[in-house]
């Protein structure tokens, strides 16, 4: 079901500090916390002894102590201390997570310890980039990783169900070009001469028509990345345009639940806060429109036959692709494991 050899993002890193901070990952509950020295833990959250949550405790120093019957474990998730026990089974540990701290996430490797290289961590650059301004947040959807992932690679939707925000007609009446380059897909959609949505309107001032631009990056296992644009038809001026990096990366939560971790970024307006304001209250409102959209197929697939067909058109080229590269990769590491 899951790619577990893999990055996910499991927290802002401002998020996680000198407290416990439990989430639920690839449907393994876990706990995040900070040593003394800043350095990002990450174990499971499941006390070895009596499998008592191990978040539901306390932090002793850069320890942490189970609040059930009182056992310690360090960061490496060795029990350090038994009450009234002075010897400690050597198998008596919490299983520990690599974790590496970049663009201000805080991401967790759930497969192979051995194999996780910082390195693989998608480059979003502009996220630390001071010429570039960056709102974010993190929603938790009701539906399948796969399901978000199809919504950000048809874009088509955005017509219907985000009329108020950054929809309108050219984007489903123009045709996306889509190619494979594996383990990647991109996806363009060029739409020349069109009316501006209502929150480009907003954040540039728009007065007449636009030509929009979409660039889409899918990036195994859940990592979506959209590069908008929006210039005065018939010119390439960004000065008096907009560009902005959509970061979209989707932690697998259970079988049927999801982390949403987004970011925008623009580069344009940076000092306006007024702006960044504006842009995370109706970024906000689109993504609760697709959760609402989500929750829905979410629900009417749990009730379905699953052998029924689901029928594909010219729009889901990306989605389909995506999900066959998906296919591929987990089946190699299960054959692998296997083996």
């Amino acid at each position: 079901m899951f790619l577990r050899n893999a990055w996910y993002v499991a927290a802002w890193g401002h998020e996680v500090g000198r407290a416990l901070f439990p989430q639920l990952v690839l449907g393994q509950p876990l706990v995040l916390y900070r040593t003394a020295d800043g350095t990002a833990v990450a174990f499971e959250d499941r006390c070895p002894h009596r499998r008592y949550a191990l978040s539901k405790g306390s932090l002793q120093g850069d320890n942490v102590r189970c609040e059930y019957h009182g056992l310690v474990f360090n960061p490496e998730g060795k029990c350090v201390y038994v009450p009234g026990q002075p010897n400690i089974p050597p198998r008596m540990r919490v299983r520990s997570y690599p974790v590496a701290e970049k663009w201000q996430w805080l991401w967790v490797w759930m497969g192979e310890p051995e194999l996780a290289d910082p390195a693989l961590i998608p480059d979003f650059g502009w996220h630390d980039d001071p010429s570039w301004k960056r709102v974010g947040g993190h929603l938790k959807f009701g539906g399948h990783y796969q399901l978000v992932i199809d919504n950000l690679l048809d874009l088509t939707h955005e017509t219907f169900v985000h009329t108020r925000t950054i929809g309108n007609a050219a984007v489903a009446e123009t045709p996306m070009q889509t190619k494979v380059e594996e383990p990647y897909v991109h996806i363009e959609r060029i739409m020349r001469d069109c009316n501006a949505p209502p929150l480009f309107k907003k954040v540039r001032g728009f007065t007449g028509n636009i030509d929009r631009f979409q660039f889409i990056r899918f990036e195994p296992p859940c990592h979506v990345v959209i590069d908008a644009r929006g210039v005065p038809a018939g010119t390439n001026d960004l000065d008096r345009g907009m560009r902005w990096y959509v970061t979209n990366s989707i932690t697998p939560e259970t079988e049927t639940s999801s982390h949403y971790f987004w970011a925008v970024t623009r580069c344009f307006a940076q000092d306006d806060e007024a702006i960044s304001e504006l842009l995370h209250d109706q970024i906000v409102k689109t993504f609760l429109e697709d959760k609402d959209v989500i929750e829905t197929q979410q629900n009417r697939i749990d009730s379905d036959d699953p052998a029924k067909r689901v029928y594909d058109i010219n729009a889901d080229a990306g989605a389909v692709a995506a999900r066959r590269i998906m296919s591929k990769l987990i089946a190699r590491e299960s054959t692998t494991v296997s083996a």
